[in-house]
């Protein structure tokens, strides 16, 4: 059976119909004026209909299109610059459409049945996040499909083997309750919530070490001293550099704990690198909040 090019751009429309009321594009603007930042970007068309601007877009592997019903005029948004850019938009109020990439793993194994676990591409609906692709580690099997971002250097808790009880002598040792206690953790992804792009601090998946029970994520501590007055010796290294994201400078820590305080909280790299130094007696400190992830515009290893 022969299809004529314009049984087949039938089909297409009416594919991309369905597309449109399955949310592969979504409207993120109603009857609003044109809004053209980047003009050698934009490409400005007459067409039928909203199918077919949506057709366009598809085809022409844009990421967003504006639609007026009144002028039908499409106006669709490129990555990189395209030849006869748009100069005007005309007249009309115009809806915007943003093409919707995977939210989630879940929905890249729902589109791909066949996808393993591996790093991929996804658009987290995060508020943060809108339109911000991030790359994510998807832990596949047939009951879950999990998300991890893929830490490129050391994040690392020491709980030191050192302990100074009354802080007038140390030992090179731990006492009573602190025995078997120290030990490092090392994480080489963390699990983070996509709707939220929250850290799961308590998925130890993707961890080494010699910690008989693993830190948290971003929890230090020790068993060293119940006086207040000693110092403590506990570390947490917070590294996201090279992922794109950072935690807000905002974020603080809080002890909990017998005898817990908080020694020091130092922030580098633009707040992408947190060395924290805690502890107490077999105790240390906690984040105050959620750990939240933010985009890194200033992250340029990644």
């Amino acid at each position: 059976m022969t299809i004529n090019s314009g049984t087949f751009f039938f089909v297409i429309c009416i594919t991309i119909a369905s597309s449109l009321r399955d949310d592969h594009y979504e409207k993120i603007r109603s009857g609003a004026p044109a809004v053209i930042e980047d003009a050698q970007h934009f490409q400005i068309q007459q067409v039928f209909g909203l199918t077919t601007c949506a057709v366009l877009c598809l085809h022409m592997s844009c990421q967003e299109f504006q639609y007026s019903d009144t002028s039908r005029l499409c106006i669709t948004r490129h990555t990189d610059p395209v030849p006869g850019g748009a100069i005007s938009p005309g007249i009309g109020l115009f809806d915007t459409y943003y093409k919707q990439e995977p939210r989630s793993c879940a929905e890249i194994r729902k589109q791909n049945p066949a996808a393993h676990s591996g790093e991929y591409n996804i658009m987290p609906s995060a508020p943060q996040f809108r339109g911000i692709p991030v790359k994510v580690f998807c832990l596949m099997d047939d009951t879950h499909q999990l998300e991890y971002v893929t830490l490129p250097n050391e994040n690392i808790g020491n709980f030191p083997k050192r302990s100074n009880s009354n802080c007038r002598k140390e030992h090179p040792y731990l006492v009573r309750g602190g025995v078997g206690r120290d030990g490092v953790t090392v994480y080489q992804k963390i699990r983070v919530i996509p709707s939220t792009m929250t850290v799961v601090r308590t998925d130890t998946t993707f961890t080494s070490g010699n910690k008989t029970k693993p830190h948290g994520y971003g929890k230090a501590e020790d068993c060293y001293s119940y006086e207040k007055y000693c110092k403590r010796i506990g570390t947490f290294r917070i590294n996201t550099m090279g992922t794109g994201m950072k935690f807000a400078t905002t974020l603080n820590w809080t002890g909990k704990g017998v005898a817990s305080k908080v020694h020091s909280v130092t922030r580098t790299h633009d707040g992408a690198v947190v060395d924290l130094v805690c502890g107490g007696w077999c105790a240390g400190c906690v984040p105050m909040e959620d750990m939240v992830l933010y985009p890194n515009s200033k992250d340029t290893q990644q």
